[in-house]
């Protein structure tokens, strides 16, 4: 793994018992290069939640009908394009996928540097024992203990094999982790290691507590 600067949908799996776990000793730095909002891109990513700089205000009953649908609510959220998640520092991982079990290169920023974009004091938000909560375009949603999220790694992958993903595929976004690397997820069957994937990540909610449903 490098750092550059610059299902069939699954079936529903229960949480893989890793909902209480040691915070991380320190959080990474905040990125330097943040991302920006002019309204005149397309919106591919909201953040909402505790800790955020919000750009942008509640739902719109007309223009947020996915998110709306989902069953999503917030008074206040931070809103980002495809080009600006693409200037964050890009971080790049080789692994084995669930769809064809093979090798692939993935290419995107950290989570934890999309969330620092956003606002959110990482280091603070694990102490304080936040959840996180990861909707997927299909409706897929993720749902863990930040400190999880953290410790697995999760990129949020814009590209693989150098090439984007897309709307219709595994993007343009797709949460995504070395499910190989994870001790707790090693004895489980390969295709199971990716419940906590979203492919098709449009929308990110950070809570107090565990969310109920």
């Amino acid at each position: 793994m490098t750092d550059r600067p610059t299902i069939s949908r699954r079936a529903l799996f229960a949480a893989t018992g890793a909902a209480t776990l040691a915070p991380l000793a320190q959080a990474t730095p905040v990125p330097t290069r943040t991302c920006f909002f002019n309204g005149l891109q397309p919106v591919v990513l909201t953040v909402s939640g505790q800790g955020i700089e919000p750009n942008r205000g509640g739902l719109d009953a007309a223009r947020d009908r996915m998110l709306v649908q989902h069953g999503n609510r917030f008074d206040a959220a931070w809103s980002c394009s495809l080009d600006a998640i693409a200037s964050l520092q890009e971080h790049r991982m080789r692994i084995r996928i669930e769809y064809d079990e093979a090798m692939h290169e993935l290419g995107g920023p950290r989570l934890e540097t999309v969330l620092q974009a956003a606002g959110i004091d990482i280091a603070r938000a694990m102490r304080d024992g936040h959840w996180i909560t990861m909707q997927a375009i299909d409706g897929y949603r993720v749902q863990m203990p930040l400190v999880q999220a953290m410790r697995w790694g999760f990129l949020v992958a814009t590209q693989m094999d150098g090439q984007p993903l897309f709307t219709g595929g595994l993007g343009p976004l797709w949460g995504i982790y070395d499910a190989q690397a994870i001790a707790e997820l090693a004895d489980t069957p390969f295709k199971s290691r990716f419940a906590k994937a979203a492919w098709g990540l449009y929308y990110i909610h950070i809570s107090e507590r565990q969310p109920q449903g």
